[in-house]
């Protein structure tokens, strides 16, 4: 793949006390004022704090936010149509109609 590299960003404070490997991390899930967040050997973890908080602390780089309530990591994508994306493990997360050509754009120099 042609993207940012996340093994350069070994870790990140996600939480008040919670650093995480951010290359664990599958997706984000937003549900009002809390995020739960998918990852790939452990338990979802849920932190109460924002979408927009967490995706500010993960950095632009990496991860792409394609919809109000979904944030992905870039690595963990498989493949993707103009409505969704799918993850290695099979999960499909819809893409918001708003953020359509931004994903596509974004996914298209990727893969």
């Amino acid at each position: 793949m042609n993207h940012f590299s996340l093994s350069q960003h070994p870790g990140v404070h996600i939480g008040a006390h919670t650093r995480v490997q951010i290359t664990e991390i599958v997706y984000c899930e937003g549900d009002r004022n809390y995020t739960h967040v998918h990852f790939v050997r452990r338990p979802k973890l849920t932190l109460s704090v924002t979408m927009r908080v967490l995706h500010e602390r993960l950095g632009e780089q990496g991860f792409l936010r394609i919809s109000r309530s979904a944030v992905v990591n870039l690595d963990y994508i498989a493949h993707y149509d103009s409505r969704q994306v799918i993850l290695r493990n099979g999960l499909a997360l819809p893409i918001a109609r708003r953020r359509r050509k931004q994903v596509q754009s974004a996914l298209e120099s990727i893969f």
